[in-house]
């Protein structure tokens, strides 16, 4: 009879490690002698049951060299076996209770679903759906890229579905919400991006905006206390958001976000213009005229924002 290949893995919390030796016996030392070695532990999920199934594709054709992983739940370990040219798979030798299985094979997507071995002999047929998430994404961005925000989300979504380990697409659904001013949306999905990338400036700049358009100023300001302002290369994505709070009359928030620019780049000129327009916005004229000052002594005269600076200092006493 044809042997399926059966190898032992070991499961940690974060997935399988690796085929492990295949020399684990229910026996101990060598028959007739005594030996020192100590007898070779049995898995935890040896038993006597066995499972034996199916893969197939959509159209119910045999899925070929598919790994099927087998994690005994309670002791967090298992085996996988391989499929053959018919996509059937079998595995001996297990124990009856919940097991979590997951098929793997080169463009599907993989299949999870946790079990439970009830009997001494079980069956378990998998159909596997065909992986089209390339051309989904291409399909998506061209829409992006033609102002179909709807059509390029439903896409970006379906790839999602199958994908959830793509955290990146996240940052595309909230993109297409923004573009929508549907800041709601936008932050849901921004939030996700950001838990898988805690430290993108781009993206916390771009929540910070979305929760001031939304008034949410403690959030907005929570986002951009994330920002490392030692890894800021450009003032912009904390200048940007100040900018952002002073056109809705928070000085207060945009004095805050501009004191870190300053003291990152004291010698950017447009971070003392809009501290000084926030301090005047504030009611707060020395200072005000203290940073425009400042902005005057700075900036070449070929700035936009000079007139503008020099038309505010005439009218302060």
């Amino acid at each position: 009879m044809h042997r399926f290949r059966v190898a032992l893995i070991t499961v940690l919390a974060t997935g399988v490690v690796g085929p492990v030796s295949l020399s684990a016996q229910r026996g101990g030392g060598r028959h007739g002698a005594e030996s020192s070695a100590p007898p070779a532990k049995v898995p935890a999920w040896r038993g006597d049951a066995e499972v034996a199934g199916k893969i197939t594709d959509e159209a119910g054709k045999g899925v070929p060299d598919a790994k099927v992983v087998f994690v005994f739940v309670a002791a967090n370990e298992g085996f996988f076996a391989t499929s053959r040219k018919s996509g059937e798979f079998a595995g001996k030798d297990v124990k009856t209770g919940k097991w979590r299985v997951q098929v793997e094979v080169p463009n599907f997507v993989t299949y999870r679903e946790e079990v439970t071995f009830e009997t001494r002999k079980n069956t378990l047929n998998v159909q596997l759906k065909r992986d089209n998430s390339p051309e989904l994404l291409t399909k998506a961005e061209t829409l992006f890229k033609e102002g179909k925000n709807a059509e390029a989300r439903a896409e970006y979504v379906n790839v999602l579905a199958a994908h959830p380990e793509l955290t990146a697409i996240n940052r595309a659904i909230a993109f297409t919400y923004g573009r929508e001013k549907n800041h709601v949306e936008a932050l849901k999905y921004l939030d996700l991006a950001i838990a898988a990338n805690p430290n993108d400036t781009t993206l916390l700049q771009l929540a910070a905006s979305s929760a001031t358009q939304l008034s949410d100023y403690p959030r907005a300001m929570g986002y951009l206390a994330k920002i490392d302002d030692a890894a800021l290369t450009d003032p912009a994505p904390l200048s940007d958001a100040a900018v952002n709070f002073i056109s809705r009359s928070k000085s207060a928030e945009a004095i805050t976000v501009l004191d870190r620019v300053i003291a990152r780049f004291p010698d950017s000129p447009d971070a003392y213009f809009y501290r000084g327009f926030a301090q005047l916005q504030a009611g707060k004229n020395p200072e005000g005229k203290a940073d425009l000052e400042k902005f005057v002594s700075l900036a070449p005269a070929t700035s936009p924002l000079m007139a503008q600076a020099r038309s505010l200092l005439v009218k302060l006493p």
